[in-house]
């Protein structure tokens, strides 16, 4: 009994000795008591310094507009508004037909068309950082900030008072974050507008360049909107459906369906993304060559690339949501130096004017490849 007591005592005190020294413990390291900083205090601040002007500050995506740029523009628009900035979303060209089928399916409006600014115009800049994507007139303008996921283009981060620039998988994705970083509402219409642009972006989380993030911002968003995964799926397919109709449009209007301008060390550079069924690839190709002369004469640029998917059927369970699934990428090329670039980057042409990789590949990830080389 007492060997009993004796031992109870001896670990109370072990036991009080712990609980003493803990509570010292935390006390040297506890932060002094005071009031909680804001959340996104430094950022707030950022943004109480910047000049604004007078007039409405114009949020812009890149030129031909994808659905990332245009809804990164609302979403980021929107949470300007919300921290009490006169700030409105616009586009500098048209709307592609996937842009037009979501906006629609999820009931949000698209900006409206302003194809130049004035100088002096303030604006924001989302998924895009090269003046040859910009709206008319940007050069003339005073760049406030700049929201992007590609590599710094010749839009250099230093000159821009504030830049957040990280390598995910969609725009709208870094602007979830910052909503999440500064504690304000993601309110159900914003919440889809950025959804569409993850899904879009990330081909509903598919594509190399998704990140973990990406898949985060995903999944809070489609829950907060209680759309499941299996019908996320399916708009994902229409989506693309939507993306790859190219129904009515001449070859040059496909070729510039999903298209962005680049200036890289001097050299003007126009570049495509497309997608072809497998069985229609060598057809398409030679249609797309033939049509390339006049779209760089068009559009006064000196090489053209355009990168193509190559889809072929779907043998998966999953085949009746996703016929097709992407095996490898073909790149067609045209201008003086646009082949030795071209096999530079992809090896030996198949063909006078195309080259193939067992990679799927974006966009993203070849404009660095030949901007080193350039």
């Amino acid at each position: 009994m007492m060997k009993t007591k004796k031992g109870f005592w001896m670990w109370t005190a072990i036991l009080y000795c712990g609980l003493v020294l803990t509570v010292v413990s935390c006390s040297k390291n506890a932060h002094p008591v005071g009031p909680v900083p804001e959340p996104g205090a430094e950022f707030k601040e950022m943004l109480r310094s910047l000049n604004w002007g007078q007039d409405t500050c114009y949020v812009y995506g890149h030129k031909t507009p994808d659905v990332d740029a245009v809804t990164s523009a609302l979403s980021y628009a929107r949470l300007m508004n919300l921290l009490g900035y006169n700030c409105k979303a616009k586009v500098s060209s048209p709307t592609n037909r996937e842009t037009q089928y979501i906006s629609q399916l999820f009931g949000f409006a698209l900006p409206e068309l302003k194809s130049k600014v004035v100088p002096q115009t303030r604006l924001i800049l989302t998924d895009h950082t090269d003046y040859a994507q910009c709206v008319d007139g940007a050069r003339e303008a005073i760049i406030l900030q700049k929201i992007d996921h590609h590599v710094e283009g010749d839009i250099a981060d230093a000159s821009i008072p504030y830049v957040r620039r990280e390598m995910v998988g969609s725009t709208n994705t870094i602007i979830y974050k910052k909503y999440r970083e500064l504690g304000v509402n993601i309110d159900d219409e914003t919440a889809r507008i950025m959804l569409a642009g993850i899904v879009s972006d990330t081909r509903n989380l598919s594509k190399t360049t998704t990140r973990g993030i990406d898949s985060t911002a995903w999944l809070a968003l489609s829950m907060q909107l209680g759309i499941s995964r299996d019908s996320m799926t399916v708009i994902n397919r229409n989506m693309e459906d939507a993306a790859y109709d190219y129904s009515g449009m001449t070859d040059a209007e496909i070729f510039l369906s999903d298209y962005k301008d680049y200036e890289i060390s001097g050299h003007l550079i126009g570049f495509g993304s497309l997608v072809c069924k497998q069985a229609e690839m060598d057809e398409f190709i030679t249609r797309m060559l033939a049509v390339m002369p006049e779209v760089m004469q068009l559009n006064g640029r000196q090489m053209l690339f355009a990168k193509i998917d190559n889809l072929v059927p779907n043998t998966g369970s999953d085949r009746d949501v996703k016929p097709y699934v992407e095996t490898g990428t073909y790149f067609i090329y045209y201008g003086g130096g646009a082949k030795e670039v071209a096999e530079a980057v992809f090896g030996a042409s198949l063909c006078e004017g195309a080259c193939y990789t067992t990679e799927n590949l974006s966009r993203k990830q070849i404009v660095p490849l030949i901007t080193k080389l350039l």
